[in-house]
């Protein structure tokens, strides 16, 4: 291996695996496809080894590009990690937090608990990024966030991450207070025939709302719209009459002011379980486990059961030293 291995070239690498082909991988960076041809020829000529090789239409990892795919992976990641403490460092801060989470949990579990944190800790940097939770967990992969907190779905635990769900928030149906159903309870069986309003199909919520209905013997109601938003969701129900299956966390201000009713279902306790996600190789600052524990805490405080369900079992956070 010479000088040729810089982490310019194997983010290129690993842009060209991720985004499946160079051209993808050029349009995502903004430059002519030759460029990225040129940076993938150059690391191959570093190290002496073909790593990728064409089959059809597509590029496929040799042997060798695999083993270096997995290692450029954990370089970058811990690069990142790297010159994040170097930052806080030449800034004289506390310490910094970054935290990637799907939507709603973003918009409605997360703040409390982060402000509460920043208010404890005087010039700490905390960050709470929102997104899809894929965008998110590839965050947490390359070692942009300190971890990601997402909607948990049993056994699919992401490459090169361990997960760990916290603890289960209740789901409720969400409906408007003159609209359909009658009634305060509803079973699953009468949920096929109310206008329901879904979610973009494969998203983590969708899967984990299938899996749970599948093992209740029913499925997801054909929806008469899918929304990507809590907030687009609550208003579409509540204007139009219609229905969703939606978190009991995320309704608290609108049932408060009387725009949407919760609906309990009878005969079945559908969860969203709250999952947290991180580097199997990712050591924690004092203030990044801080925030883990402050997680820990609420998950106890809102399920009054122990935290845990690993799938697969994470490093205790490590303190390098006092805040």
């Amino acid at each position: 291996m010479d000088d040729g291995v810089t982490l310019r070239r194997l983010s290129v690498f690993c842009l060209v695996v991720d985004a499946g082909g160079v051209t993808r991988a050029a349009e995502q960076l903004r430059v002519a496809q030759p460029s990225v041809s040129g940076q993938l020829r150059s690391l191959e000529k570093a190290l002496g080894a073909t790593l990728v090789v064409r089959s059809g239409v597509a590029l496929v990892l040799t042997e060798a590009g695999e083993r270096v795919y997995r290692w450029a992976k954990e370089v970058l990641a811990s690069s990142a990690q790297v010159q994040r403490d170097v930052d806080d460092l030449v800034a004289g801060t506390a310490g910094s937090l970054v935290i990637a989470a799907s939507m709603a949990i973003g918009t409605y579990l997360l703040p409390p608990v982060m402000t509460a944190l920043r208010a404890e800790r005087e010039g700490a940097d905390i960050t709470v990024q929102i997104g899809e939770p894929e965008v998110a967990l590839r965050a947490a992969q390359r070692g942009t966030v300190d971890f990601a907190v997402t909607s948990w779905v049993d056994d699919e635990v992401p490459d090169d991450l361990v997960g760990r769900k916290l603890w289960d928030e209740p789901m409720v149906l969400c409906a408007s207070p003159d609209g359909p159903p009658d009634g305060d309870t509803i079973t699953l069986a009468e949920l096929h025939g109310l206008p329901f309003v879904g979610v973009p199909s494969g998203v983590s919520f969708h899967r984990m709302l299938q899996d749970q209905l599948r093992r209740h013997g029913t499925s997801l109601p054909t929806p008469v719209i899918r929304l990507g938003h809590a907030e687009a969701i609550i208003e579409a129900v509540a204007a139009n009459g219609w229905v969703s299956l939606s978190m009991a966390y995320m309704l608290r201000r609108d049932l408060a002011a009387g725009r949407v009713r919760a609906v309990r279902i009878s005969d079945a306790e559908l969860v969203e379980g709250i999952g947290l996600y991180h580097r199997e190789a990712k050591y924690f600052s004092p203030l990044q486990a801080a925030a883990v524990s402050s997680l820990e805490a609420l998950g106890r405080a809102r399920s009054g059961r122990p935290t845990g369900h690993d799938r697969a079992r994470p490093h205790a956070p490590a303190s390098r030293g006092p805040t």
